[in-house]
């Protein structure tokens, strides 16, 4: 019955391996790949989205709060990248919520992204003082990680909110903190890219004997200008500060340069805004006055065009259409988890039914083999006598002095043949009796006579009579059943023959055997392949030859 027991508990285990240990295995593998995707910024897109709302639903049940995390965090990252704002948000504040934060193993990396890519969002919907408190957050949990980058980078960022609240003197501060302690830790480059952020907030504010230093380390270290000077996309906007720093340095010509740049290259609204003001400011110090106008009206219709910035009434807007989203899809996941409920409690069902009806094909199975190994094991011992009565039956005709040759070859043969049936049940008889081939090695090289030989067998040397006539003492005493067996069959067996199934019994290597018999290996394979033949009837090859040969030992009583 325990062996019942046991089985069906070995049932449960693969039955869990199978349905769950496997899925989540596989879904692991999804959430990574979705993770990879996302690590090598490539836009995710509603297909994405599906794949990350599928692992979110799947590792709210089954998932770790590690998993939980990542899963949400990933289907925020999908709804950001489609520009749904309030959607990610919201997936952010559920990947929050799933972090076990007092847990030793909480990916607090993982977390600190969270909290960085939402303090992103307030930043782009106008929410400056949610963005500082987010990026106090991201920070604290990159110095828990030890990510001393990621830590500077989310704290210079909350320079960009002092900027937008007016107040420049914060943010000049944290930039020159925050690029002090980048150098320290020797990211370099990325100091000389928040250079450029630090620079442009000094001449807005007048400072410009002060942002020259940065200019220049930004231009040279950051990584973000080509050999011609050229700025990088997205960042013409520099063109405009640098143009300002020279107008105001008495640089027309310079400064004009830098204006004009700003406008050929960049082509969005703020660039063309920025570009036209600084001309505007130029020829009215050169006291210009109709292209000064020309350029002021210009900046005044890319700033009064569709490009407008959020009002504070769109502000509360975006705000209020992220509640209205986030009270839908709350509904929703509730809804979905009472599904799952439903059909987890389904499956529950039909996995206990399938292990009553496992449990009962387990009991036939289990009293069908030991109804066989009962009638293997009578067979086992039916052949033993048999062994037994014709190695008597032998011995009586040997000792007889009647011309008996021809009976003598016919009883040879009957013992031989028994004695190859009955290497079929080995298995049976060493599980009974706990002795199998490696327990006799083991116990053999216990044997002081055995470790000698065997010492000087393994380095192939040829052996001398008084040699042989101690492996003939050894087989005496660890194997009497083969050593008379074989002391038996020895006059039909040439004196390399006889030797080399001495050396097998005693599991000397054929190596070995060539080198202490003078003859090459493959000659040793092949003989040992013709002595299965001579031996024991029957075709078979020099490993089933050694199986057989080493299967005459010792029996142990059933």
């Amino acid at each position: 019955m325990q062996r019942i027991s046991y089985t069906v508990l070995l049932i449960l285990i693969t039955l869990a391996s199978c349905s769950g240990g496997g899925q989540y295995s596989e879904m692991r593998q999804r959430l990574d790949a979705l993770n990879e995707l996302n690590r090598a910024d490539s836009v995710l897109t509603v297909k994405e989205r599906n794949e990350a709302q599928t692992l979110a639903d799947y590792f709210d049940s089954h998932g770790t709060p590690n998993d939980q995390l990542l899963a949400h965090y990933l289907l925020g990252r999908c709804y950001a990248d489609m520009r749904e704002a309030p959607m990610a948000l919201h997936c952010y504040q559920e990947a929050i919520t799933r972090a076990d934060t007092l847990s030793p193993d909480c990916d607090f990396a993982q977390l600190s992204r969270v909290y960085g890519q939402s303090a992103t969002i307030f930043y782009q919907q106008g929410l400056y003082r949610n963005q500082l408190e987010y990026e106090d957050l991201a920070s604290s949990y990159a110095w828990r990680e030890n990510d001393t980058l990621a830590a500077l980078q989310c704290y210079a960022m909350k320079a960009s909110a002092y900027e937008q609240l007016q107040m420049k003197d914060s943010a000049i501060f944290i930039y020159m903190d925050a690029i002090s302690q980048m150098k320290a830790y020797n990211y370099n480059k990325v100091a000389a890219g928040y250079s450029g952020a630090l620079a442009k907030t000094l001449i807005d504010k007048g400072e410009d004997d002060k942002a020259l230093p940065y200019m220049i380390e930004h231009e040279l270290y950051s990584g973000y200008f080509d050999d011609a000077m050229n700025i990088s996309a997205g960042r013409e906007v520099y063109y405009f500060f640098k143009g300002l720093y020279y107008l105001r340095e008495q640089q027309l010509d310079s400064s004009e340069f830098f204006f004009r740049k700003e406008l050929r290259t960049g082509r969005d609204f703020n660039n063309q805004n920025y570009g036209s003001r600084g001309l505007a400011l130029l020829y009215q110090q050169k006291h210009m006055s109709d292209s000064a106008a020309k350029y002021a009206l210009y900046a005044y219709d890319m700033n009064d065009s569709c490009f407008v910035q959020m009002t504070t009434h769109e502000v509360e807007q975006a705000k209020a259409m992220y509640d209205y989203s986030s009270q839908q899809e709350i509904a929703q996941q509730e809804k979905n988890k009472a599904d799952m409920q439903t059909i987890r409690l389904l499956i529950v069902s039909v996995i206990a039914l399938l292990l009553l009806i496992v449990s009962g094909a387990i009991a036939v199975m289990y009293h069908l083999q030991r109804k066989k190994r009962k009638a293997e094991t009578a067979r086992y011992l039916e052949l033993q006598s048999h062994l037994k009565k014709a190695q008597e039956e032998l011995e009586i005709l040997r000792a007889n002095d009647a011309n008996l040759d021809e009976l003598i070859t016919k009883k040879t043969a009957e013992i031989a043949d028994l004695q190859s049936a009955l290497t079929k049940y080995e298995y049976l008889k060493e599980t009974l009796s706990g002795k199998a081939f490696k327990d006799e090695l083991t116990r053999i090289n216990e044997n002081s006579k055995y470790q000698v030989f065997a010492k000087k067998a393994r380095r192939g040397i040829q052996m001398t009579e008084g040699d042989w006539q101690n492996v003939h003492e050894l087989l005496k005493e660890e194997f009497p059943n083969f050593y008379h067996f074989i002391t038996e069959q020895k006059t039909s067996l040439t004196d390399n023959e006889y030797h080399i199934c001495l050396l097998t019994r005693l599991y000397i290597s054929v190596k070995s055997c060539a080198g202490i018999l003078g003859i090459d290996e493959a000659t040793v394979t092949k003989t040992r392949k013709r002595l299965h033949t001579k031996l024991f009837k029957g075709d078979g090859d020099s490993k089933d030859f050694d199986r057989l040969l080493r299967s005459i030992h010792e029996q142990s009583p059933l």
